[in-house]
């Protein structure tokens, strides 16, 4: 079944709708997280996305099926632990697609637009850090491109242990 997608950039008033993407999507995770991991609060994510959308340099691409939402990606540039710049680096912090758009292209069509993205503000490479364990995003990213570092970290939001991706970047034509 072919969905047609409206795909625009993120607002600060879209930051609601981005928090339900993540409520929903993180919800997922239950099917391999350990029996009492439960993902953050709505209100503590969307607390997040205030405190630093777009101050951080975040930008993000919002998609919908009509007037519903469908998904997101959120991208920005990486900093380290001393919140230095990562000379060069974008770091995708965020791809979710509702679960019922899952395997309609949605998540191609928005990692797509990120990475362009990524290209057209002058990245010459993109880090992402994925739950180790998440299978399907794995292999989405292995597909897309994405070398996994073996690099490991664990999230103190999310309170799951992640792996490491990077992904070399054309420069933008």
């Amino acid at each position: 079944m072919s969905e047609r997608f409206t795909i625009r950039p993120a607002k600060t008033s879209d930051l609601g709708t981005i928090a339900d993407n993540l409520v929903e999507g993180l919800s997922t995770y239950r099917g391999w997280t350990p029996m009492a991991w439960n993902p953050p609060a709505r209100t503590e994510m969307l607390i997040g996305l205030l405190q630093r959308f777009p101050r951080d340099g975040s930008w993000a691409e919002v998609a919908f099926v009509g007037t519903a939402p469908a998904g997101h990606i959120m991208i920005r540039p990486d900093r380290d632990e001393a919140d230095e710049a990562r000379a060069g680096v974008a770091l995708l912090t965020q791809l979710f697609v509702r679960e019922e758009y899952w395997g309609s292209g949605l998540a191609r069509q928005l990692h797509e637009l990120g990475i362009a993205g990524m290209a057209e503000r002058g990245f010459s490479s993109g880090r992402l850090l994925v739950a180790n364990g998440h299978g399907r995003a794995q292999a989405f990213y292995a597909r897309e491109g994405w070398q996994p570092t073996g690099g490991l970290e664990t999230s103190g939001e999310l309170g799951l242990e992640l792996a490491e991706y990077v992904l070399g970047l054309e420069p933008d034509r």
